[in-house]
């Protein structure tokens, strides 16, 4: 077994951390049950993380791996079916949660995501999970279970918030914003600004993501010469003034490329950034964009505004980061 070999890559992903000598023993024996099924998750290194978050729980399985009986030879299924069959008591974990151990990525906005599913798996209520981001109550609960199949976590939990609003039809539309894109923070804030817009029928919803990005400029950055007003609110405001406040604001950005030394901003302009190194492990990426070419990219490949912040990126008050994440062709 060669060390870039696909077994070899999957024993160090099983083993990697701090593991006690019983754990080791714990993610041994996981490895020989698969072994003794003759099963593709074995030779698939995009599944590597998955099967190494199941070798270290192996101790927590409510049946064995002998017992369980694949019913596709896709490995992608193979191991959602694996997972359900070893961890989830009562077969009502929600799909979306089930099909994450598929992914990249384990945790997401700080949930450890298989933590999540054996806690679900057990039984115990999804509110009384001690790493969630936000508090949740019986309607929200409810939501998170019954999102679509296929969900991250914050559209799972983005589903849930507008259904117990009654405001589904606002789900792509406000996935599409800065609730959608940005780490969950002052999430209360952010979902009085839907309930602003659920309040307003008639007004179209094309709107929500610019105001959103007007709003975040105003409580974090601020405008022109107006300092940051962090307890900003919609309170006593008409739908009307804020979009005119929006067009206004969007229109002084325009006019002030417009008037930056050209009828454009060069693609190739850029500053130093702040002061965070970018990140990368395995397939993931994290970088600072430092030029008005790489912030357009960003905002055509997004659909977002994040272009307009070019100013604000020059002078140093804000960064503007790009996750990728390398999907390996199977």
């Amino acid at each position: 077994m060669g060390a870039n070999s696909e077994l070899s890559q999957l024993y160090g992903a099983c083993m990697a951390g701090d593991l006690s000598v019983a754990e080791k023993g714990n993610v041994r024996g996981a490895l020989r049950a698969l072994a003794a099924k003759r099963t593709e998750l074995l030779h698939r290194p995009e599944l590597a993380l998955g099967v190494a978050a199941l070798a270290q729980r192996y101790d927590k399985r409510v049946r064995e791996v002998a017992d369980w009986k694949p019913k596709s030879s896709n490995a992608y299924r193979q191991l959602t079916s694996l997972v359900r069959h070893l961890f989830d008591r009562y077969g009502n974990t929600p799909d979306w949660l089930i099909d994450s151990w598929t992914r990249l990525t384990l945790v997401e906005d700080g949930v450890n995501l298989p933590d999540l599913t054996l806690h679900l798996g057990q039984g115990h209520s999804l509110r009384s999970f001690s790493q969630l981001p936000v508090p949740l109550n019986k309607r929200v609960e409810h939501g998170l279970r019954e999102a679509p199949a296929g969900c991250t976590f914050r559209e799972a939990l983005r589903y849930a918030q507008l259904s117990a609003r009654g405001a589904l039809a606002w789900w792509g539309v406000v996935m599409e914003s800065r609730l959608g894109r940005a780490p969950l923070a002052d999430d209360a804030f952010w979902l009085s600004v839907v309930d602003f817009f659920v309040a307003a029928p008639m007004v179209d919803p094309r709107h929500f993501g610019p105001v959103c990005d007007w709003i975040h400029q105003k409580r974090s950055v601020g405008i022109g010469t107006e300092p940051a007003q962090p307890g900003f609110t919609l309170k006593g405001r008409s739908m009307a003034s804020v979009l005119a406040q929006t067009e206004q604001w969007h229109r002084g950005l325009a006019r002030a490329r417009r008037q930056s030394g050209g009828a454009v901003i060069p693609g190739s302009i850029s500053w130093a950034g702040l002061p965070v190194a970018n990140f990368q492990a395995g397939p993931v990426r994290i970088e600072q964009l430092t030029t008005y070419g790489q912030l357009q990219e960003e905002g055509n490949a997004q659909r977002n505004c994040v272009a307009t912040y070019v100013q604000s990126c020059r002078m140093g008050n804000c960064g503007i980061f790009s996750l990728t994440v390398d999907v390996p062709v199977a």
